[in-house]
């Protein structure tokens, strides 16, 4: 299950708003505004991510549920969020092989 999460996954509605899982366990990420650098790991209860400190900006368009997961579930090209009470916050879409972007956006 830990490999299907390995990528890129973006948002529909803004493609700056992603997070990016490897296989070294390290996450990174965007809420379209802020950057995100943590960890996840696969646990019995889901694959988690861990708590980060992010800077506090603000842009149009931004998506400020994506660093609230703490839980992620991949489903074939859609990664299903859930915050610490496991409510579903969103979804993200993986994003096709390509250039890669710069922290944040492009």
């Amino acid at each position: 299950m830990t490999q299907e999460l390995i990528g890129r996954w973006v948002a529909e509605t803004n493609d700056r708003a992603f997070l990016e899982f490897s296989e070294d366990g390290s996450l990174r990420g965007s809420d379209g505004a802020n950057n995100l650098v943590t960890s996840w790991s696969a646990e019995p209860e889901g694959l988690m991510i861990k708590s980060s400190l992010m800077t506090l900006k603000a842009a149009p368009g931004m998506l400020t549920w994506v660093p609230k997961a703490k839980r992620v579930e991949p489903d074939g090209d859609r990664l299903r969020l859930f915050d610490a009470a496991d409510n579903h916050l969103g979804d993200l879409h993986r994003q096709p092989p390509g250039p890669t972007h710069q922290l944040g956006g492009r």
